[in-house]
């Protein structure tokens, strides 16, 4: 895409954006293709980037586009400390090549644009208004606007004509000084007499965010690399360290801001914690209301960071980072941790009521419940091992929650037939010597009770009568 109307604002001087020709291609993947959509976008990307004046932005990913892997945002309200720190990062980026590929900056570069400055003294002496000179120069360098525009039918289309001045005119400030202004007065004057014309660099977008000028610089991730490296090695460099610093004592002039994808991220991770906790919350209460006890479900708490262990050690044995896709597997985690207790949990308390011992309780509930805890362990791993192998179309993104929800399953399997039964045993002897001082602190007494408690203590003070005389 492109054409005319990138080469029309190109000859305008319409810098960034506006002065490129832009274009996309789709790329269909074959049915059993054996390379990745990211490996196939680091293999082409070196490619397209020794054309000259190439610079990509985006490539189809997943079945469409994708924007940059790295988005930094600096705001200010100074234009010229926003582009000087905006380069800065941008050289500072380029020495990442280890963490981050094809750095660039967002919107596109300065490029050439006219600048047509009034003299007022000159134009108020001859009677020219601003208005004139702004439309004089908007038609002979852009034409009009679209509303006052002749247009040509054809058929049911309508299409605008627009005129303005040749290519190589429009290059040459002379000649562009040389159109003609109307003065309110009737007659005319040239541009150049009543205003100052002159090329200089400027951007093509001016981009805003809570009306502070904004721009960015972008990059993509090296292969192997994770979202969390790549922010730790740009947060390190020397511009953001000093507007880190300078955000902390107040007096930032340029300051960095967390919107699109890494605010997402940073709002999802924190509800994905509120989930946890109101998860293990709901956990206990259901468990307090099913096993009649406060102390019981204290066991299957404790059990929840048994499948958190075995995904951490996983993710630091495959070097994988801890992203959005290991929160949701910590969240499915603590939902099957709790279901292998709640398992043991239970059959150990009906076996109890049933008149066994602790010890016999456990060992029988260990003996009965471990063939259905560890199928389904077993079931479940099996099923995550494609992911976790990253086979399929877009299985890359979930790998490290495949390969945190194996390891804690794995963990979560083999530490609760282990701990959970210790730990019952545990709590088991703590309820039964704060269970009665605990009922005699939340239950009132009943008469009977009390008839009961007075005369034990009746008989405990009663003096003792005395030894029959010899």
């Amino acid at each position: 895409s492109g054409g005319a109307g990138g080469q029309a604002a190109a000859a305008n001087g319409g810098g960034g954006g506006s002065g490129m020709t832009s274009g996309s291609v789709v790329l269909v993947m074959k049915d059993h293709h054996k390379m990745h959509t990211e490996e196939l976008k680091q293999h082409i990307r070196p490619q397209l980037n020794q054309i000259p004046d190439m610079r990509v932005t985006a490539l189809m990913s997943g079945g469409g586009p994708t924007g940059s892997d790295v988005n930094i945002l600096l705001t200010s309200e100074d234009g010229a400390a926003l582009e000087k720190a905006q380069i800065a990062l941008l050289n500072e980026m380029k020495d990442l090549d280890s963490v981050i590929r094809n750095p660039r900056l967002s919107p596109d570069p300065p490029g050439p644009e006219l600048i047509i400055r009034p003299r007022a003294a000159e134009a108020a002496r001859l009677n020219v208004s601003t208005d004139a000179i702004a439309q004089v120069a908007r038609i002979a360098t852009s034409g009009d606007i679209e509303a006052n525009t002749p247009k040509f039918s054809e058929g049911e289309r309508r299409l605008s004509i627009r005129v303005r001045l040749p290519d190589s005119t429009r290059r040459d400030l002379a000649q562009i000084g040389q159109l003609r202004v109307p003065t309110l007065s009737g007659g005319s004057t040239t541009l150049d007499a009543v205003a100052d014309l002159s090329y200089e660099a400027g951007p093509g977008v001016i981009a805003r965010m809570d009306r502070r000028r904004m721009a960015a610089v972008q990059a993509d991730f090296a292969p192997g690399i994770s979202s969390g490296d790549a922010t730790k090695a740009v947060d390190g460099t020397k511009t953001m360290q000093e507007i880190f610093a300078a955000e902390k004592r107040g007096d930032a002039v340029v300051m960095r801001a967390r919107v699109g994808q890494e605010q997402a991220m940073n709002e999802m991770f924190s509800g994905i914690i509120v989930a946890l906790l109101s998860g293990i919350a709901l956990i206990y209460s259901v468990m307090v209301l099913l096993f009649k006890s406060v102390f019981k479900p204290l066991v299957i708490m404790f059990s929840l960071p048994l499948s958190f262990t075995g995904a951490f050690i996983a993710l630091l044995i495959f070097g994988k980072q801890i992203d959005m896709p290991v929160m949701i597997g910590l969240v499915l985690l603590l939902g099957i941790s709790a279901k292998n207790a709640i398992l043991l949990v239970e059959f150990a308390i009906e076996s109890q009521q049933r008149g066994n011992k602790v010890y016999d309780a456990l060992f029988d509930a260990c003996r009965e419940r471990a063939r259905p805890i560890v199928m389904t362990t077993v079931a479940m791993s099996a099923g995550m091992i494609p992911t976790a192998l990253g086979l399929g179309e877009g299985a890359g993104f979930r790998t490290s929650m495949a390969i945190a929800v194996i390891g804690g399953l794995i963990s979560s399997t083999a530490l609760s037939l282990v701990l959970v039964p210790v730990l019952y045993s545990l709590v088991s002897s703590v309820e039964r010597r704060i269970a009665p001082w605990a009922s005699r602190l939340t239950t009132k007494p009943t008469p009977e009770d009390e008839a009961l408690l007075k005369h034990h203590n009746d008989g405990k003070h009663a003096t003792a009568p005395p030894p029959p005389a010899e």
